[in-house]
């Protein structure tokens, strides 16, 4: 493994934990200061298709990345996930750019619901959760949904990730379906 990729597991890292705080924030927002007056919410409604639109990019190209140039075997349950990330970069690059988005966005929103599930069952079986997988487990030669290959802060792998992700993306989608109501 390149020196550098440790370098880069970590900025990754740092970057989760800061989508994170988005997810919470505009979680928190939707929540409890729901009005269409609100600051945050006016910002994530402006500026969510191109937020969406960078996070699924970043995503796309960071699973490249780890599989292509690192040697990193993706699983079963890693392709699923990039089945329900990688669509999301022509959605929001479609969002971004056409007028008529109403249909595009509850695909997005299903979408990310959809691959949220696929990354909390990956996180499960991650964790020692049993699975019907053949991934599950590990067996001598063959691509184990079990192994960490990224593990920064104590619990920042490749499903939590991808989980933000998705996180992050439906709560733009939610907010925007929100604000969007007259």
């Amino acid at each position: 493994m390149p020196a550098y990729v440790g370098t880069i597991d970590k900025l990754l890292a740092i970057g989760t934990i800061g989508l994170q705080i988005a997810v919470v924030v505009i979680l928190l927002s939707l929540l409890f200061m729901r009005n269409r007056d609100n600051p945050i919410l006016i910002f994530f409604n402006k500026y969510g298709f191109y937020f969406g639109f960078i996070v699924a990019v970043s995503s796309m190209a960071l699973s490249l990345f780890y599989s292509e140039i690192v040697g990193y075997a993706a699983c079963e349950l890693c392709i699923i996930q990039r089945y329900f990330i990688y669509p999301q970069v022509l959605i929001f690059g479609i969002l971004i750019w056409w007028k008529k988005k109403k249909k595009l966005i509850n695909l997005s929103g299903l979408v990310a619901f959809f691959g949220m599930f696929v990354s909390m069952y990956h996180i499960y079986i991650e964790n020692g959760g049993a699975s019907d997988l053949a991934c599950s487990t590990y067996v001598e030669g063959s691509i184990t949904c079990a192994a960490r290959y990224v593990f920064e802060f104590g619990y920042i792998t490749v499903p939590v990730m991808a989980l933000t992700a998705q996180l992050f993306i439906l709560l733009l989608i939610l907010n925007h379906k929100y604000m969007a109501r007259t």
